[in-house]
C-alpha cells in the first residue's frame, strides 16, 4: 500500500469523531489543531424531496476541508485495518474533492477510535441509494 503523498493531503490521521445531533457525520482529521486537514463522511438523510433526489443527493456525502469540497457518493472501495484507512474514489469524485483516486492513510488512533471509525464508515456507506454504496466495504 502506498501512503497518500505529502502536500495538501496528509499521510497520517490522528483524530476521529462523530456527531449524531442533526444527521450522522463521521470525521477524520490530520490532527486536533484548528484548521487541520479533515474528511467528513455524512450519512444520507431520510427526508429528501424529489429535487434533492434528482440532484443525486440521496446517498452519503464526502466533504474535504479546508475548502469544503463536497461530493455525493463516489467511493468505490473502503477498507479499514488497525493501521490503515484505504479509499478508492471514482475519478469524478477525486477531481471534485481534489484528491487522488486511491488514498491510503496511516492511522495513529487508539483501538476505541478505530472501532468508532469502522462503525461510522459502515453506517455512512450503507445509507442512501444501493447503487452508490462502495462495491468493497471491508471494515
Amino acid at each position: 500500500m502506498q501512503l497518500v503523498p505529502s502536500g495538501s493531503v496528509p499521510s497520517t490521521l490522528r483524530d476521529v469523531g462523530d456527531d449524531d445531533s442533526e444527521g450522522y457525520v463521521l470525521g477524520v482529521r490530520e490532527s486536533t489543531e484548528p484548521g487541520s486537514w479533515s474528511l467528513l463522511f455524512m450519512e444520507c438523510g431520510d427526508d429528501l424531496d424529489d429535487q434533492e433526489i434528482d440532484l443525486g443527493w440521496d446517498t452519503y456525502c464526502l466533504v474535504v476541508d479546508p475548502g469544503q469540497a463536497t461530493y455525493y457518493g463516489g467511493v468505490l472501495a473502503c477498507r479499514v485495518t488497525d493501521r490503515h484507512l484505504y479509499l478508492r474514489l471514482t475519478s469524478d469524485a477525486a477531481e471534485t474533492l481534489g484528491l487522488p483516486t486511491e488514498l491510503t492513510f496511516a492511522l495513529e488512533l487508539p483501538s476505541d477510535r478505530i472501532s468508532l471509525l469502522k462503525r461510522g464508515l459502515t453506517r455512512v456507506f450503507t445509507s442512501g441509494r444501493a447503487n452508490a454504496q462502495p462495491g468493497t466495504l471491508a471494515v
